[in-house]
């Protein structure tokens, strides 16, 4: 039997909440979910869940966590998993996860192609090498 993890009810990283994206904010049919999304042509979401206490006493005795991937028919897409307490160093988030150069301008607002976007940093054209 699986007991599915929860997102964590507060910012994915403290400090960077004017980052994130909100999935499925007015949607009440599904629980909303706050990701980091970086600037690069990955796109990729970053997003943090939270184990219950029971969770967390199953994993420390040796429970496996099982991640399910939606593809709907298509190719999968490359994933990874990650433990951390999120105290994490905010430039460093910045540049290594959410793939921001420190060098550049970052605008809060979807690139002009990407119809379906749902907004987060992206990085300036004006100032791309």
């Amino acid at each position: 039997m699986f007991e599915y993890l929860s997102p964590r009810d507060g910012p994915v990283i403290d400090g960077l909440e004017e980052l994130e994206v909100v999935y499925a904010k007015d949607q009440p049919q599904y629980r909303p979910l706050r990701v980091l999304r970086s600037a690069d042509y990955a796109r990729s979401c970053f997003s943090r869940w939270t184990p219950t206490e029971e969770q967390r006493k199953a994993i420390a005795e040796g429970a496996d966590i099982f991640l399910e991937l939606l593809t709907y028919g298509g190719p999968l897409a490359p994933s990874r998993i990650a433990v951390s307490d999120g105290s994490l160093d905010l430039d460093w988030a910045k540049e290594n996860l959410l793939r921001i150069p420190s060098y550049r301008n970052v605008v809060l607002e979807p690139l002009a192609q990407d119809s379906d976007d749902q907004g987060g940093p992206t990085l300036d054209p004006s100032t791309t090498p």
